[in-house]
């Protein structure tokens, strides 16, 4: 038995919420059911959380904790899990997934023990897994997995789906940008805008795609982010096209619509982007931010964070050279290949039997 632990999940907005509903289902076409503990059922993750944890965990069997911060909201409780359970539920085996390695609050002035609870996480977990090889580096756990993260958004558009078609209703008849993600603080929005603002003065029937939803269940900070940011594309009228909530086969017809992906994390292009997977999948060039994962490199050309200038002009430069855009796309294909679902799945099977025997 597989007991998965997230802070979020469907219907709740976010992509670990998405990631774990993914790697669920492809877990269950690989003969691995499993169940959830989320938000939903616990409200909040602060000690009553653990109490709920015992009582859903399975006597013996996998616990599989998805580690965002934010996802637990912002306490420190997520981190004592792997302790609880091997005391009272010692025949079971608790892997944590790390999403990110940052830290959640605790209390005012909790200063390195905000650090010492996330190693106290990785440490007293079975087994880490983590997209990101760095991640681990980091907290140099006992045993250790990478294992990628997949797409959130099939390339599946609408029957018929005509790309010329759907453009024109779109208005589309230039050089179009996509960004796909949360409006959040890590995703450098204020520079996504600059750079876009730069493009439109060399091509004035450009388009950004903005795609995605506004805020994610567990971040407040989002709602702020997304707040500044319609305030900021007025100006842009009609340049910016930004639907609101797509559903996939609808979403994968915008990707599909566009030339290039502008992705200006602040943190850099890394495998545990599931927007930078997510237009990986749908053929685009991606245009991201130094520094680089490996993992991700030849699907990327990637600039300074807060150059501007430096983005709008790779954005150009990939849509007038279609040597270099074929590169990044074949990079991009590979990449999808790697990350593909039943890939990761068989990985995670592999990982739980390892630790059953």
């Amino acid at each position: 038995m597989i007991l998965f632990v997230s802070g979020e999940y469907p219907p709740d907005v976010g992509g670990v919420g998405d990631y774990t509903e993914r790697l669920r289902a492809a877990l269950g076409n690989a003969s691995c059911p499993s169940d959830v503990l989320s938000r939903r059922e616990v409200g909040r993750w602060d000690a009553r959380s653990l109490v709920r944890l015992v009582r859903r965990a399975p006597p013996e069997g996998i616990v599989h904790i998805q580690y965002q911060p934010a996802a637990f909201d912002l306490l420190g409780d997520v981190c004592l899990m792997p302790v609880v359970l091997r005391r009272i539920r010692p025949r079971v085996r608790v892997v944590a997934t790390l999403h990110d390695v940052r830290v959640p609050y605790l209390f005012p002035k909790a200063g390195r023990l905000r650090w010492q609870a996330v190693q106290l996480l990785a440490h007293s977990s079975h087994a880490v897994v983590a997209a990101d090889e760095r991640d681990l580096d980091a907290l140099r756990p006992h045993k250790r997995y990478v294992i990628p993260i997949g797409s959130n958004v099939a390339c599946a558009p609408p029957a018929g789906y005509d790309r010329a078609a759907f453009r024109q209703s779109l208005g589309i008849s230039d050089l179009t940008l996509a960004y796909f993600g949360l409006l959040n603080a890590s995703k450098g929005l204020d520079s996504l805008l600059q750079a876009f603002e730069i493009v439109l003065a060399a091509r004035p029937h450009a388009r950004l795609l903005l795609l995605g939803g506004s805020a994610g269940a567990s971040d407040r900070t989002d709602i702020h982010t997304a707040t500044a940011l319609r305030a900021e594309l007025q100006r842009f009228g009609a340049s910016v096209l930004r639907p609101g909530f797509l559903a996939p086969p609808e979403l994968a017809a915008y990707l599909l619509a566009a030339d290039v992906a502008l992705l200006p994390y602040v943190d850099g292009a890394s495998p545990r982007r599931g927007s930078l997977l997510a237009c990986a999948a749908h053929g685009l060039p991606i245009v991201s931010t130094l520094p680089v994962s490996s993992a991700v490199a030849d699907a990327v050309l990637a600039v300074a964070r807060d150059d501007a200038t430096g983005m709008a002009d790779a954005v150009v430069r990939v849509a007038g050279d279609a040597e270099l855009r074929a590169r990044l796309q074949s990079g991009g294909r590979e990449l999808t290949q790697r990350t593909s679902w039943p890939n990761i799945a068989a990985a995670h099977v592999a990982l739980y039997n390892e630790l059953a025997n």
